[in-house]
Parts: structure tokens; sequence; C-alpha cells
């Protein structure tokens, strides 16, 4: 599989929070010739430099047709569509993509008690999935570990309610976990495609910062000065048992996944925090506590 600096790129899902966010970042890089694959009924507008291809997910041809000729596909599909990579996979083999990005972005998924955990099965089936192409020469992957989404998270109440003033903390909320912006996830992407030799068929992670729960409940709370919060404390090991006995009886409630999620982002032992990363090769500078403070003011201030 050759090495060479890929410029034709092709993303799919790029509508969603992390893959609009990504394909602006590949914009701004000014490297790459950009094909977003949207679905034909959607209605999204992108960039005049971004070419829009309408696919039906659903056929592998219509898929391979959009992908001839693409040097490098990235798919930024959300939890729920997981599952319909190996479809793209299908189809980006058959057209001679030369790199494959799945949509790893997140927890470590090289722990083994993280990756156990059936909310991730789709993902490690993908992953084994590529491997198997990789070692037959078919095409080459490279995955990306990133943490919890940090603005993301901040936003959607991974980590407080800011608006109703609640804090869920796990395990006393002193626990170190590394997470990452957005735009550093797109920035990550954006260094892998051009170093595609030193990121051939392997996880690479990043991170911005290591913080903890109550670090950035601190913050918030300095948001909102002599106003209460509600404050909740869970158990990570409790919270895990009841949602695997939810699994394993077939009794999936809307919150099953997400819990384990929360288990393996807070809990004990799944490598939340990551040791050692590759912030260095992909030109990832990090954050510093001052810098999550301004992104809490500019994500909270005017609500």
């Amino acid at each position: 599989m050759p090495f060479e600096e890929y410029k034709k790129i092709a993303v799919a899902g790029g509508t969603g929070t992390l893959g609009s966010v990504v394909v602006k970042e590949l914009i701004k890089s000014g490297l790459f010739n950009i094909t977003v694959l949207t679905r034909e009924t959607s209605t999204h507008t992108f960039p005049p430099e971004v070419k829009v291809a309408k696919v039906n997910y659903d056929s592998i041809d219509s898929i391979t047709e959009v992908l001839k000729g693409q040097d490098a596909l990235v798919s930024t599909l959300g939890t729920l569509a997981v599952g319909n990579q190996k479809q793209l996979i299908d189809a980006a083999v058959k057209a001679g993509v030369k790199r494959i990005i799945p949509s790893e972005f997140g927890c470590d998924l090289h722990n083994e008690k993280t990756r156990a955990l059936p909310v991730y099965a789709g993902k490690v089936e993908i992953e084994k999935y590529l491997d198997d192409l990789a070692v037959k020469g078919f095409t080459s992957y490279t995955l990306i570990f990133t943490g919890p989404f940090l603005d993301g998270g901040l936003r959607n109440g991974l980590f407080f309610n800011f608006k109703e003033r609640k804090a869920e903390i796990f395990d006393g909320g002193e626990r170190l976990i590394s997470a990452s912006r957005l735009s550093t996830i797109g920035k990550a992407i954006r260094r892998v495609l051009t170093h595609p030799r030193e990121t051939a068929d392997r996880a690479v992670w990043v991170k911005d910062i290591d913080v903890s729960q109550k670090q950035l409940l601190e913050l918030a709370q300095a948001l909102t000065p002599g106003e209460e919060w509600d404050i909740k404390e869970t158990n990570t090991a409790e919270l895990a048992k009841t949602s695997l006995e939810q699994v394993q009886k077939g009794e999936i409630g809307p919150l099953t996944f997400f819990n384990l999620v929360r288990v393996a982002i807070f809990g004990e032992g799944y490598g939340s925090k990551f040791e050692h990363v590759h912030n260095s090769v992909l030109g990832i500078a990090g954050i510093t506590l001052p810098d999550i403070e301004e992104l809490v003011v500019s994500i909270f201030s005017a609500k």
C-alpha cells in the first residue's frame, strides 16, 4: 500500500456535530480536495470549495461510484450509524480508497475493560474488519482515540447540566479524564492524512488536556455565584452492574448504553486518562485550565 500524502478526501457524516468541524479544519488547511457524502434527501449546504456528493447509503454501488478516485475516507458518522460503516468500508475498498479513518473517536477501545462494554461492540467489530482488510493489502486505516469531546460534552450535559444547575458526580469526580475539543480532532485527522506512513494500520491517541469532572464543575459554579447546584453522587461500579444486567436481560432502556459510555469515561480502570499520546507527531499543542474556563464562558455566558 503506497503512503504518499493524500489529497482527495471524502467525508461521511460531514453535516454532524463532529463532521462539520472536521470539514472546516480540512478546508482551513488548504491541503485537500474535499468531497462530502450526504444522503439524497439532505438540503445541507457547504462552502463552494467543497464538492457535495449525494449517495444512497443502502447501495454499495452508489457509494462506490462516489468514492472512485478518492485517496482517503473519513467517517464521522454518529453512534447510531456506526454499524453502517461496514457497507461504507466495502464500497471504499471496491473504489480503491487507500486510507480509511473510521468513526472510532472517543474512549480508548484498546483498553480491555472498555472494549468489553456492549455499547462499543459495533466499533470493535469495525476495527477487526479494517485490520483484516489491511493485512490482505486491500486498504490501510488509522484509529484515532480522543477521549470525550470537551466542547461537545459541555454543551450536551455529559459533565453537568448548566441550564438546570445540576451535576451527577461519578466516584467523587476527582479522577482525571483525557478530553479533546472537536477542532483538535479535526487537526488530528488532518495530520494523519499528511503523515500516512507513520499512522498506517494502527491507533493513535490525542488529547487537549487531562481534567477532572470536579474541576469542570468548579468552573461552571464560578459562573453562577450564589446559586445553589443540585449535586448527585453516583458509583460507576454500581452503574455498570445495573446497565450490564439490563443488557443481559434484554431490558435495554433509553439510558442503558449512555450509562455504559459514562462508565467508560468516568469509571476506574477504563483507561480514560491517556498515559501516552501522539500529540507531538500530530501537532496537537493542548490547552490549560484557564483555556477551559474561557471555553466554559463562551458556551454558557449567554445562557
